[in-house]
């Protein structure tokens, strides 16, 4: 296997779980960055941000620490197997930034009285 071909394997890798966080977490944060923002406009703003940066952050890490050095294809199993490390640090890093943001908007918001 090329050293291009592992690349391209581990950036789809990458995409795959970027795209099924996003397809998970997307209609609660949609609910959550309306309430916050105040409207749907700011909300979806936020929501496509959000979204860029849970692909954005993990590819970053995959492609800027991939080992391109030759014979590094000669085991393709710790290659992938470190992609997937580096992809999942960097959906942790995205979804625990995002979520601490969220958590201070969520405590500053006045809470509605229930009747």
């Amino acid at each position: 296997m090329s050293n291009l071909a592992l690349l391209f394997i581990e950036s789809g890798l990458c995409l795959l779980i970027s795209i099924v966080t996003i397809f998970l977490l997307r209609p609660s944060l949609r609910a959550i960055l309306a309430e916050i923002c105040g409207t749907e406009q700011r909300a979806d703003f936020w929501l496509v941000w959000s979204q860029i940066m849970m692909v954005v952050s993990p590819l970053l890490l995959v492609i800027f620490f991939a080992d391109a050095r030759p014979g590094t294809a000669l085991y393709p199993m710790e290659a992938v197997k470190t992609a997937l490390f580096r992809a999942l640090l960097g959906i942790f890093v995205a979804t625990g930034m995002m979520g601490r943001v969220i958590w201070r908007a969520i405590l500053q918001v006045p809470e509605v009285p229930s009747k």
